[in-house]
């Protein structure tokens, strides 16, 4: 082969392929490439039946993280291979079982995993209030790149350097029945989910070997905004005025029902973020990949203002 390019797999397995990043990446390579095998795992057996319906020339199978023999049946004979860890994953655990499924199988020639990181983040600088919880985001995705790292296998890192634009969903309710967007005073660039889908999907097309290896920080390269000004987007986007209040208490109020411990645990990530916010910048990475702009944080919310306020 020329120098620098490899095999572009003619199998692909995506974890977690009935997520907001899995099934979209799905839906691109069913069109981008139909006769690449598709092999579509859910560790939900209950949501495999709908993948089947979605993708019927697909073989979807059920693979659970912390079981070994299922991460080797799921592997086996896969050439490329997208890896997504649901929130709370030890990866402790998770990524040397994979590890020694992908390595078992000896199949695999590029393989993609997504971190949620600060780039050149360590446990060192991690405040004790984040470091502690062993499960919380920062702290798993650097255990996962450091085994992976060790690993020697063919990994490219998809660092989603960006909230997701989806995650509003989770602010509904106070945008619907109050006006009001509960949030912390968050400095974050933004990224729409089926754009990284999307990265992914181009890169395992690829036959640039110079992505393994890598760790590229994704976001949407042009919004960069504290969630003030978020509010105000959506003001001035809706016709309707959206408030803003980033208060402990009504966090804790708003979000405590659904997360229980959890939600002091995600307060103490905002916290660390907003010390170390200076990390972010928009890049132009996604739009270089999928030859495009990404879409804009006022795209989607004038997408999905329907969805959001009714």
């Amino acid at each position: 082969m020329p120098p620098n390019t490899k095999p572009i797999p003619k199998s692909i397995l995506i974890f977690g392929a009935a997520g907001h990043i899995g099934r979209p990446l799905a839906d691109f390579i069913n069109r981008e490439a139909p006769s690449i095998k598709l092999r579509l795992a859910t560790s939900n057996s209950s949501k495999a039946e709908t993948l089947q319906y979605a993708f019927p020339d697909a073989e979807i199978v059920t693979a659970n993280y912390y079981d070994g023999e299922s991460l080797k049946a799921a592997v086996n004979d896969i050439e490329g291979v997208f890896i997504v860890s649901p929130g709370g994953t030890d990866e402790r655990k998770a990524i040397p079982n994979l590890i020694a499924a992908l390595k078992a199988s000896a199949s695999a020639i590029h393989i993609l995993k997504l971190l949620g990181m600060q780039p050149e983040s360590n446990l060192r600088r991690l405040p004790a209030a984040v470091r502690e919880d062993e499960l919380s985001l920062p702290v798993q995705c650097v255990r996962a790149k450091e085994l992976l790292d060790e690993s020697d296998l063919p990994v490219t890192y998809l660092n989603v350097g960006a909230t997701f634009m989806d995650n509003f969903f989770w602010m509904k309710r106070g945008l619907k029945e109050e006006h009001k967007l509960i949030w912390p005073e968050r400095l974050i660039p933004f990224i729409d989910p089926r754009d990284i889908a999307e990265v992914a999907g181009r890169l395992l097309l690829s036959d640039n070997q110079r992505h393994i290896g890598q760790f590229h920080t994704l976001n949407n390269g042009n919004d960069l905004l504290r969630f003030s000004g978020v509010a105000d987007i959506m003001s001035e986007l809706w016709g309707v005025k959206i408030t803003h209040d980033s208060s402990k208490v009504s966090f804790a109020r708003e979000y405590g029902p659904r997360m229980g411990p959890l939600v002091n645990a995600l307060w103490n990530f905002f916290q660390y973020e907003e010390e170390n916010e200076v990390v972010w910048a928009p890049n132009k990475f996604v739009e270089l990949t999928i030859g495009r702009k990404p879409v804009t944080l006022r795209e989607w919310l004038v997408a999905h203002k329907e969805a959001l306020l009714s």
